[in-house]
């Protein structure tokens, strides 16, 4: 009997994107049911191409918001363990995160945030104007009201644990299929059936979207308006500036968006922009034009950046949704088709959690590791989107 390549072209679940959030689902999806088949639909070449391989690394607890200290806090131990788990080094190092308010307002953020982090078991401790010029003379001293740390706060190599993911799951048997592009999802009255891809169709009932900046392009083939943008953020490689100690932590500095990450050598830093330096679009282009300004901030931060030499600079797309908050859940009026998407900058140090609880509400309809209602698709038709984080 002969059978046709369409009706072989079966998958029971089909992911759309390979990064650090579609290889997360995959494995938590077998750690509950370990011989399912796992379709990965990838558009790129090859693995690390898309927004986890420009990442810069960091893993933070000091949010603002208490859903996304709660998905941070469930990422943790996956992280803390990885390398005896995997037995792959990925460079994880929990040096801390220093987050700076120059002004009053920001100041009485971080207080609240403190008291919130420190009743939910993190370790997050404030920092007045004196004790931060104490213990971090290299900073401005006449810009800052106070500030917080928390030593939870890490870094770890993103490439090193997409790559061991990768592995991981494909000793497992999932099919990953690079530069295969998903070109239309096919639905039969609301219920989802399969994709249609550049080289042919795969059958599935269940699909997970985690398409990271491509995640609105791709629900849009449901017939689903997903409020995702795909935004450009330039990273500059940089010398470490001369008065910051090799282990200094990470740095952001909220009135103006400079942050400041320093690699494992203390020879070299990440420095960037969380907001101010942020363009819509998907080109990976460098724009140097912003540069100036941008340094001025650096310099307003860490006056002896005025020193440091500019090595080169590279741009990563993000995903960001009007909320700064995930979009978690299945479609409304569509059934099988859900969504991973949105993480706002933070996809690398969520992907833990996302996965988890993506496993569970594919495979279980709910979760119980948290309340993920808020998270729902809909929550921006309906007027009820979620405030925004820092």
């Amino acid at each position: 009997m002969n059978v046709s390549i369409e009706q072989q072209a079966k998958s029971d679940i089909i992911i759309i994107g390979a990064g650090i959030i579609g290889l997360s689902i995959a494995y938590h999806l077998l750690e509950i049911e370990p011989k399912l088949s796992i379709t990965v639909l990838e558009k790129e070449k090859i693995l690390g191409l898309g927004s986890t391989g420009k990442c810069t690394g960091g893993i933070r607890y000091q949010l603002s918001s208490p859903l996304l200290r709660r998905l941070s806090f469930l990422s943790r131990e996956f992280f803390h363990n990885f390398e005896s788990v995997f037995d792959v080094p990925i460079w994880y190092r929990e040096k801390g995160y220093l987050m700076l308010a120059s002004n009053e307002a920001l100041w009485n953020q971080l207080q609240v945030t403190n008291g919130q982090a420190e009743a939910e078991g993190i370790p997050m401790r404030l920092l007045n104007q004196d004790e931060l010029l104490r213990n971090y003379p290299f900073l401005n001293k006449d810009r800052f009201r106070g500030g917080t740390f928390c030593p939870w706060d890490a870094y770890a190599d993103p490439y090193a644990v997409l790559a061991a993911l990768y592995a991981a799951v494909r000793r497992q048997g999932v099919d990953i299929h690079f530069d295969r592009e998903a070109l239309k999802i096919i639905i039969k009255g609301d219920t989802i059936k399969g994709v249609e891809t550049t080289q042919g169709t795969i059958w599935s009932p269940l699909i997970v979207n985690a398409a990271g900046p491509y995640a609105a392009r791709f629900a849009a083939m449901g017939g689903v308006t997903l409020p995702v943008q795909p935004f450009r953020r330039q990273v500059y490689v940089c010398t470490n500036p001369k008065d910051v100690p090799k282990n200094s932590p990470s740095i952001i500095d909220l009135a103006s968006g400079f942050y400041l990450h320093q690699e494992a050598s203390g020879k070299t830093v990440l420095l960037g922009g969380t907001d101010q330096d942020t363009w819509p679009g998907l080109e990976e282009v460098v724009d140097k034009s912003v540069a100036e300004g941008f340094f001025e901030a650096a310099m307003e931060t860490i006056p002896s950046a005025i020193d440091i030499k500019w090595l080169r600079t590279y741009t990563g797309i993000c995903e960001q949704t009007p909320d700064f908050h995930p979009i978690i859940g299945e479609a409304s009026g569509l059934k099988g088709l859900f969504f991973a998407n949105g993480f706002s900058g933070n996809g690398f140090m969520h992907a833990p959690a996302a996965g988890r609880i993506m496993a569970d509400l594919v495979l279980k309809g709910g979760t119980k590791w948290m309340d993920v209602s808020p998270f729902h698709p809909d929550r921006f038709a309906r007027g009820c989107p979620l405030g925004s984080n820092s």
